[in-house]
C-alpha cells in the first residue's frame, strides 16, 4: 500500500484542504488540547500535519504544517493566554517549527517504506511517536534561538533543557496520541481497501 502513489494530485488537494480546516477547527475550538487535570494538557494539532506528510507528500505536509504555525500566531496575538504567548508572534517561532514537522514526518515515514515487509500501520506508529516528540523539541528549541532572553526570563532563568524535562511528560502523552492515532488511521485505510478489493473480485 503505497499511499503517496496511490493518491491522484486532487485527492491530495482534497486530503490538504480537509486537513487544514480540521487544524483550524480543532485550533479555535480548542479541541485540539486534551486537558489532563488542573495543570496537564496535550496537544494533537500536529497530527493532521503528520498524516497528511504520509498520505500526500512533503509539500503538502509543509503546507498544513504553516497552517498550523499561522493559526497559532494568530491566536498568540489575539487572545494570549498562556506566558509564552508573546514570542509566539514571532513566525519563526510559531510558523517555522510546524513547517519543519512536515518535513521531519516525510522524512521519517520514508526512512521506514525503506524497511522490508514494515506493516504500513506499524510504520505510521512510529512516525506519530517520532514526529510528535521531534515536534515539542523543535518548538522549545526555536523559542530559545530566536526570543531566548524572553523565554528565560518568562520562564524563571530555565535553560532549554530543564524546559525540556518540566514538559516531558506532556510530550511523552502528546507522543502516545500522535502513535494511536496515526495507527488507527492507516488501519483503517488498510481495512477499506481489502474491503475494496474483495467486493471487486466477488463482482
Amino acid at each position: 500500500m503505497n499511499t503517496n502513489e496511490t493518491l491522484s494530485r486532487n485527492k491530495k488537494l482534497a486530503l490538504t484542504g480537509a486537513f487544514s480546516a480540521l487544524v483550524i477547527v480543532l485550533g479555535i475550538t480548542k479541541l485540539g488540547l486534551i486537558p489532563l487535570g488542573a495543570t496537564a494538557s496535550i496537544s494533537i494539532l500536529q497530527i493532521p500535519v503528520i498524516l497528511v506528510a504520509m498520505l500526500a507528500g512533503l509539500p503538502y505536509g509543509v503546507f498544513v504544517g504553516a497552517v498550523f504555525g499561522i493559526l497559532s500566531l494568530i491566536q498568540a496575538a489575539m487572545s494570549p493566554s498562556g506566558v509564552l504567548d508573546p514570542v509566539f508572534v514571532n513566525p519563526l517561532c510559531s510558523v517555522l517549527p510546524r513547517m519543519i514537522t512536515g518535513v521531519i514526518a516525510w522524512a521519517v515515514w520514508k526512512l521506514l517504506n525503506f524497511i522490508p515487509k514494515m506493516p504500513k500501520t506499524l510504520s505510521a506508529a512510529i512516525n506519530g511517536f517520532v514526529t510528535t516528540f521531534c515536534h515539542t523539541l523543535l518548538v522549545i528549541g526555536c523559542l530559545f534561538i530566536f526570543e531566548g532572553k524572553t523565554v528565560s526570563e518568562a520562564m524563571g532563568g530555565m535553560g532549554y533543557f530543564a524546559v525540556i524535562g518540566m514538559l516531558s511528560f506532556n510530550a511523552i502523552l502528546e507522543a502516545i496520541a500522535g502513535t494511536i492515532v496515526c495507527a488507527a488511521v492507516f488501519a483503517g485505510i488498510f481495512i477499506s481497501k481489502n474491503r475494496k478489493s474483495k467486493l471487486s473480485q466477488e463482482q
